[in-house]
């Protein structure tokens, strides 16, 4: 989320970062069915490290889609068997929520937050010469924020936070396709973004650790995930900025269970970059902000690649 306020020299765009935006479950990553909590580029964005030092709520809806596959030569773990390649297609509508507290606390800024996704998946995967392909439409799990804690400093901003992914979406083991994991992840997260007023100049970083629970149901366990997740943009006029964006995705940890054994730990990696686009307008009295942004995967080792587009609009209530 994104909202403006008035800096001392300067009309400063301080975009509040919901927590979760754009942060669903996916095929994406390597791990149970080739992917985790984490997508490609979805942290990838302007304002990455900046929390609002203004008291209030603040919205944020947020839609992405990701297309993506692994080709037959790729076994996967994927509803308790191991599957020979994946086509994956995702999309999520997702309504996030922040509320910053009054608190007097000099340059820093306490948040929480909550994301609450619906989703679509369909998967196809292959198994003994034959494909299969299955289909899921349901709320996904919700997105926890329950701290959130920046810092300012002249155009430099810092933020940590915590997010919880909860399993409240409904699973089915034997399904190729589920937008729930099944199981909890715990993402805590560092950012940090450099703001140049006169150029309208914007760098963020972004990056994340995802720690993941055991699948009850599979007894699976995925392994952590490091990601990091950087753009850079420049304002055009107008209100709009362009700019590029790029992640990176490293497993740094083994996944666990029977079939994790067979396939020697599935760790994974990936990379992604590609173009955004950044706007900033009125709608009466209310300052919206609005991103877009499309990433493709490159260099994807354990998981299927592709491309995820994503966009945002955010204000404070």
């Amino acid at each position: 989320m994104r909202r403006i306020i008035h800096g001392q020299d300067a009309r400063l765009p301080y975009f509040l970062l919901a927590a979760g935006i754009a942060l669903a479950p996916a095929a994406a990553g390597a791990s149970e069915g080739g992917g985790g909590h984490y997508i490609s580029g979805a942290y990838t964005g302007p304002k990455a490290g900046i929390v609002p030092p203004e008291p209030g709520v603040y919205w944020s809806t947020s839609a992405f889609y990701y297309g993506a596959s692994a080709s037959n030569s790729l076994n996967l773990p994927v509803a308790g068997a191991i599957r020979a390649g994946l086509e994956v297609d995702f999309a999520s509508l997702a309504y996030g929520v922040v509320y910053v507290p009054q608190l007097d606390m000099g340059n820093f800024t306490f948040a929480m937050g909550v994301t609450l996704p619906v989703q679509y998946m369909r998967a196809r995967a292959y198994a003994g010469g034959r494909s299969r392909t299955d289909n899921d439409f349901n709320p996904g799990d919700i997105i926890l924020s329950p701290a959130i804690l920046g810092y300012r400093s002249g155009t430099h901003f810092f933020q940590t936070r915590l997010d919880i992914f909860a399993p409240t979406g409904l699973y089915d083991a034997s399904s190729l396709a589920n937008v729930s994991m099944n199981y909890w992840t715990f993402t805590p997260t560092v950012a940090y973004t450099y703001l140049h007023p006169p150029s309208g100049l914007d760098i963020s970083f972004n990056l994340g650790l995802d720690i993941n629970t055991r699948n009850a149901k599979t007894d699976y366990t995925s392994g952590a995930i490091l990601h990091l997740d950087t753009s850079v943009s420049l304002d055009v006029g107008g209100g709009l900025g362009l700019g590029v964006a790029a992640s990176a995705l490293q497993q740094v940890q083994d996944d666990e269970g029977r079939l994790a054994q067979q396939l020697g730990g599935f760790r994974g990696r990936a990379f992604s970059a590609g173009p955004l686009a950044r706007y900033a307008f009125k709608i009466g009295e209310t300052e919206l902000n609005a991103s877009l942004r499309w990433v493709t995967e490159f260099g994807a080792q354990n998981r299927p690649s592709g491309d995820g587009v994503f966009f945002a609009v955010s204000a404070k209530f």
